[in-house]
C-alpha cells in the first residue's frame, strides 16, 4: 500500500491570458477628445459671428439735405441737417449737440444755438484730450460776437474738436457753437459782416 503523499500534483488549469493594457476606442484619451471639441465649437462661433458682422450693412453716413435759399415764413432752411452741412452763421432749432443733426433756420426765427465759428488748431503733434478741450474752448471764446446783440439767458459753448484719430488723418478744425440752456433767441450773435 502506498503512502498518501503530502504533495498534492497540480490540477490542470488553463492559461489565463496575458494582461493587456486598455485602449479607447479612438485609441486617444477622452481628455483630447472634450479639448478638441471646445476648439472645434469655438472655431464655429467665431466664424458664424464673422459672417453675421460682414452680412450686416454698414453704418450710412447723414446724406445731405437741400439747404432753402429763399424760406418761407416758417423761416426753415434745411430740416434735420447733418453735422457736416453747417456753416458759419447758421442759426439752429433741435440742437443737441455739435455732432448731431438740427434744422437750420434764418436767425429771425425762434432758434437756440448758433455756429459762430470754425477755428483751427496749431499743427502740432497730438497734445492730447485735455489739451486740445482747453485750446479748442479757449479758440471758441476768442470769436468776436456782436456787442449790440443781449445775450439774454444761459448760453454755453459747444464745440466739436478733433479726437486723437481724426488728428492723425489732418484734421485741425473745431466747429464752436453757442446754445441756450433754456428759452429761444430771434438773433444772430455775429456781427452782421460775419453771417
Amino acid at each position: 500500500m502506498q503512502e498518501p503523499s503530502d504533495r498534492h500534483e497540480p490540477s490542470y488549469q488553463p492559461a489565463r491570458p496575458a494582461e493587456t493594457q486598455k485602449t479607447h476606442r479612438f485609441g486617444i484619451a477622452p481628455g483630447w477628445l472634450v479639448i478638441g471639441a471646445i476648439g472645434i465649437t469655438l472655431i464655429l462661433v467665431f466664424g458664424i459671428t464673422r459672417l453675421v458682422q460682414a452680412m450686416q450693412p454698414a453704418p450710412t453716413t447723414t446724406a445731405s439735405v437741400a439747404r432753402n435759399p429763399s424760406p418761407g415764413i416758417d423761416g426753415i432752411i434745411a430740416e434735420q441737417a447733418p453735422a457736416h452741412q453747417f456753416q458759419v452763421g447758421d442759426c439752429l432749432t433741435d440742437f443737441t449737440s455739435p455732432l448731431e443733426p438740427a434744422t437750420i433756420v434764418t436767425c429771425s426765427t425762434p432758434h437756440q444755438a448758433q455756429l459762430i465759428g470754425v477755428k483751427t488748431l496749431d499743427d502740432v503733434p497730438y497734445p492730447g484730450d485735455p489739451r486740445v478741450t482747453s485750446k479748442a474752448e479757449e479758440a471758441c471764446r476768442a470769436i468776436r460776437l456782436d456787442p449790440g446783440t443781449a445775450l439774454e439767458g444761459s448760453w454755453n459753448y459747444a464745440f466739436s474738436r478733433p479726437s486723437a484719430g481724426t488728428w492723425d488723418a489732418g484734421d485741425r478744425d473745431v466747429a464752436c457753437f453757442l446754445a441756450l440752456e433754456e428759452g429761444t433767441t430771434t438773433a444772430s450773435l455775429l456781427p452782421t459782416s460775419s453771417a
